[in-house]
């Protein structure tokens, strides 16, 4: 009879034997092609006394053994080895890069994703800057030039991505480096509960303070929401100041430029614009496809240049757009137990996501729909002319290239007949205030917008 020791740890060889036997059983019980799929892939990493752990190669193979052959691994187990054993799967590379011991202070809620880092993020001309300047920001902590750091571009293009790598590759430079990472509505969520907790500890609100003003990077995603927000406004500028006059690195991420934020105090915008700003712009076809590259070797799987010219050709907005087409075919793959994408298994996984993109908002139909409204010849808004007539329903169409199309400031201005991108910023800007002011511009702009999603 084994001892509880002999029990307790089997040697990697007896792990490997072990697991031969259970395989020869399953490979009886599955088709060939399930069993090459997910389970030569497979390695086994070790036996307690009452766990098998397994070694997989992407949260696919782990989904697919946990759900659909779990039952049958474990009736396995228990005919080769006379016992009934719980089955642990885990992704490889999360065993072989642990999250490090000493983790860098990060707010409640958030961690630093250790996937995002500047090594897996695909470089082109419209992030390249941007990517230049985060490194240099995480390599020279407080001493950089680039402080604060303003990265602005639409949802989904690498913004939080870069964010994470600052920090994930700071610890490697500064040993003991205190960082928080946070998102703006979290941390104006923090300032509120302070402010809401004063009545039971007096010290709530300089506690506030010392936990974000006591820190050598301090990352802030989304900061276009503290526009309006005008006693979390005061608290920033101050928090911001003592980070600064004190070397401390500051990056900051937005949809739009600081002038473009509605309701930002004058102060508040000088202070984020005093640094670099740097653009993350949408990819364009040729990093289109190296993204999708990345993303779906990654995983291990082999699909033809032909299916990523495909999906490429069809989604064009943003990288998160593109991790979801990625995110879909994979589980298409597991559905149909192969780890070889086709094209008609690409077509089959993305036809509703391209439904929705092939309706995707341009500023040539968003210039039609509003030339249509206000009964204007075709062409009047892109004109060079500029009397008042034309210049309200121009800014009109300007403002929902960038608030309902989310549109980059140098592709609406571009396509406005060749405009400065702060004249963009002005409309928008000036819009956005009438929407405030003026009821029937709100109307306008409310019929407006329905009728270009409409279109």
């Amino acid at each position: 009879m084994q001892t509880n020791q002999e029990h307790d740890m089997h040697s990697k060889q007896d792990v490997k034997s072990i697991w031969s036997s259970v395989l020869t059983m399953l490979k009886e019980e599955i088709s060939d092609v399930s069993f090459q799929t997910w389970f030569e892939p497979v390695e086994p990493l070790s036996m307690s006394s009452n766990t098998l752990t397994l070694g997989v190669q992407s949260g696919i193979y782990k989904n697919m053994i946990m759900t659909k052959y779990y039952s049958l691994i474990e009736s396995a187990l228990v005919a080769v080895a006379g016992e009934t054993y719980q089955i642990e799967v885990v992704c490889l590379d999360e065993v072989s890069n642990p999250k490090p011991e000493s983790a860098p202070v990060a707010a409640p809620g958030k961690v630093f994703n250790p996937k995002f880092t500047f090594s897996n993020f695909v470089v082109g001309n419209n992030n390249s800057l941007a990517r230049a300047a985060s490194l240099a920001v995480s390599e020279n902590i407080g001493n950089s030039i680039h402080n604060p750091l303003f990265l602005y571009g639409g949802s989904g293009l690498g913004k939080t991505h870069l964010l994470h790598a600052i920090a994930n590759n700071a610890q490697l430079f500064h040993s003991n480096l205190k960082v928080v990472y946070i998102t703006t509505e979290n941390l104006m969520n923090d300032y509120v509960n302070a402010l809401l907790a004063l009545t039971s500890d007096k010290k709530s609100v300089q506690k506030f303070k010392d936990k974000y003003r006591n820190v050598d990077l301090f990352l802030v995603d989304d900061i276009q929401f503290v526009g309006g927000r005008d006693g979390f406004q005061e608290e920033f500028f101050h928090t911001f100041n003592e980070l600064y006059d004190n070397g401390r690195q500051i990056v900051l991420t937005s949809d739009r430029l600081p002038g473009e934020i509605p309701k930002l105090e004058e102060r508040l915008r000088t202070r984020f614009n005093m640094g670099l700003l740097a653009d993350v712009q949408p990819p364009d076809f040729e990093m289109r496809i190296a993204i999708l590259k990345s993303k779906i070797q990654s995983e291990y799987f082999d699909v033809d240049d032909e299916i990523l010219r495909y999906i490429a050709e069809n989604i064009r907005s943003n990288v998160r757009d593109l991790e979801g087409a990625v995110k879909k075919m994979l589980l298409y793959s597991s559905i149909q137990r192969t780890n070889r994408i086709t094209l008609e298994l690409a077509e089959q996984a993305l036809k509703d996501i391209f439904q929705v993109t092939k309706k995707k908002l341009t500023v040539a139909s968003i210039i039609d729909v509003v030339e249509k409204y206000f009964s204007w010849p075709k062409g009047s808004l892109v004109s060079q002319r500029r009397p008042k007539s034309v210049s309200y329903p121009r800014q009109i169409a300007m403002y929902l290239c960038r608030e309902v199309a989310d549109m980059s400031l140098p592709d609406i201005g571009r396509d406005f007949g060749g405009r400065n991108h702060t004249t963009v910023i002005h409309a928008v800007n000036k819009i956005n205030e009438d929407i405030r002011t003026k009821p029937e511009t709100e109307k306008t702009v409310a019929i407006l917008t329905e009728n270009v999603i409409k279109n």
